[in-house]
């Protein structure tokens, strides 16, 4: 992270302390990142070759977030890959992405987030494209997959069930976006090698 979001982080974690206190944020992190996980679990059993939206667990049914995102599953088809470690031996650096399907025809690196707050536009998602074209950039000179990916999605579900928000990332916007990961690439392994000069072993 930016210095600036790492300020950011830190003034909203406070906020949140002096709202709910030390144990009530802590209670509060835990849930997001259970529902988080709940949401993706239903996701790969939605989109798994073996899925079947009508015979999921009741209880992801009730989960929001699928909910929110049932407009955007009718528009993907064709998973390629699902929960996948990806691996960039050039620059050096790995990921897990959530999805690499076809979204209203397009093959796409899908990273599916959950907010409380409406994020209508791309820019509201911070970070999370650099993400996306990181995980596009190890795809396709990672040996393991036999297809290359040139666009993007994220999408934003929501808690109470309204309609996520679907930012697709056509080939120019994530090749502005990949110019952008590498300079932050490169400033945190600047940062690591001279890390790494301080305190050597």
């Amino acid at each position: 992270m930016t210095s600036e979001q790492i300020f950011y982080l830190e003034r909203w974690k406070q906020r949140m302390i002096l709202e709910l206190g030390e144990d009530g944020f802590a209670e509060y992190t835990k849930n997001i990142f259970l529902q988080g996980k709940l949401f993706h679990e239903a996701l790969e059993n939605i989109l798994s070759p073996q899925g079947d939206l009508k015979t999921r667990d009741e209880n992801l049914l009730e989960l929001g977030y699928v909910k929110s995102i049932q407009h955007v599953l009718n528009d993907v088809s064709g998973v390629q890959a699902l929960e996948s470690a990806v691996q960039h031996d050039t620059l050096k650096y790995v990921g897990l992405l959530d999805c690499v399907a076809e979204y209203q025809g397009k093959l796409c690196v899908i990273d599916w987030k959950t907010s409380e707050k409406p994020k209508p536009h791309i820019r509201n998602t911070f970070d999370n494209p650099l993400q996306v074209v990181a995980y596009i950039g190890a795809i396709n000179h990672d040996a393991n997959y036999s297809f290359q990916v040139q666009c993007g999605l994220i999408v934003v579900a929501y808690k109470d069930g309204s309609p996520a928000h679907p930012h697709f990332m056509d080939a120019e916007l994530c090749s502005q976006y990949w110019a952008k990961w590498l300079r932050r690439l490169e400033e945190y392994t600047k940062k690591e090698k001279n890390k790494n000069i301080q305190n050597p072993d």
